[in-house]
């Protein structure tokens, strides 16, 4: 997914931009993986035949890459 598909197909409303910051803060991740959530939160999203990532979605992404870190020491 290209940087301009991402701002049309990942957009996030204010408290979902606020989760997505809080992660970042707290687990130190990269621009990287700002990129690595969203496009797996919209999978999610699109998984659940949802035209916006949610809360729930953009969560659960958090959570794996979280896990991603901590399983392979990143």
């Amino acid at each position: 997914m290209t940087a301009e598909q991402m701002k049309k197909h990942c957009k996030l409303d204010v408290i979902e931009q606020e989760l997505l910051m809080q992660a970042m803060e707290n687990q130190r991740l990269s621009a990287r993986s700002h990129d690595r959530i969203l496009k797996i939160a919209r999978t999610i999203a699109d998984l659940d035949q949802s035209a916006n990532i949610r809360l729930i979605h953009l969560s659960e992404a958090i959570t794996y890459r979280c896990f991603d870190g901590e399983y392979f020491g990143s």
